[in-house]
């Protein structure tokens, strides 16, 4: 353990080398800042190995790649044509997605937003759902507002589907029916085989080391009981990249996944369905910080 830390130390020091020279660079070179361990309300419930991992993440230089994506050639233009030198006119975009789009006449993710940017303004072909470039570009535009505070709209237009994706939520399902609150709340501070089940609500966040002054027993107990006091967030921190799956990742194919798990119905990626669902998980978390990408097992 102490010679994977020393080796990541020496990278640390290589990049904050490589990063003083950015400084000196052409003004253009936006920084953008990435995932922060000490604020991702849901690192308390892995071990302290795990925890210590988050802290030099193997997601760490997946943003400047992302960044290559940005501003990649695609027939003469880039993203940052239109959004700006890497996409410094999009900071704060990404708080307000899920977003009600009043041309489809219903809520769109970044994804959407992106296939039509390259569709209608780029002439080109849209980007494979979940495929390495379009979760590249949703990751750096929802990273670019970073430390900014989750804002999705939910009255107006967005407020009868955010209920749509509530009653989805609490809706029985699949070969086990089971829906999802069955999991992240009933069982919530439980494991459920490998996986720790936790709230994906923020609003009764409270910090571990808060929750667990009043509780007795080990590190472990503390955190099962602390995971029924403290949500975990969701979509604030996601794209996400599990070392489970080795790449970065969107809510999409969580909630997929999840439908496949309990074996359900699996609908396509962007589906109305899965898109509610997210409008309503972002209800649940609004006014947490987005912090992406986060780091999960």
């Amino acid at each position: 353990m102490y010679g994977l830390m020393r080796t990541i130390a020496v990278r640390r020091l290589l990049g904050a080398a490589a990063l003083s020279f950015m400084v000196a660079s052409p003004a253009w070179a936006l920084e953008v800042r990435g995932y922060d361990s000490s604020e991702d309300p849901g690192l308390y419930k892995y071990s302290e190995r795990f925890r210590e991992m988050a802290e030099f993440p193997p997601s760490e230089g997946l943003l400047d790649d992302a960044k290559e994506v940005f501003n990649k050639d695609r027939g003469g233009k880039s993203c940052s044509t239109c959004h700006g030198d890497d996409g410094e006119k999009l900071v704060g975009a990404a708080t307000n997605y899920p977003k009600y789009d009043a041309k489809l006449g219903k809520p769109k993710l970044i994804q959407h937003a992106i296939n039509t940017c390259l569709t209608d303004r780029m002439g080109q072909q849209a980007l494979k759902w979940e495929g390495g470039e379009q979760v590249a570009l949703v990751t750096y535009v929802k990273a670019l507002s970073n430390g900014m505070e989750l804002n999705v709209q939910t009255d107006g237009p967005m407020a009868k589907f955010i209920e749509e994706g509530r009653k989805s939520y609490y809706e029985r399902m699949g070969h086990f029916d089971v829906a999802c609150h069955h999991c992240h709340e009933n069982a919530a501070g439980t494991n459920i085989r490998a996986e720790y089940m936790s709230s994906p609500f923020g609003q009764n966040y409270k910090s571990f080391h808060e929750v667990a002054k009043g509780f007795r027993g080990s590190e472990r107990d503390k955190r099962l009981q602390a995971g029924r006091e403290i949500g975990s967030g969701s979509i604030e921190h996601w794209p996400i990249y599990r070392t489970k799956w080795g790449k970065l990742a969107s809510m999409q194919k969580r909630l997929r996944t999840c439908n496949k798990n309990v074996r359900g119905h699996v609908r396509p990626y962007g589906d109305d369905y899965y898109v509610n669902i997210e409008a309503f998980l972002a209800s649940k978390t609004n006014g947490m910080r987005i912090n992406v990408p986060g780091f999960r097992p």
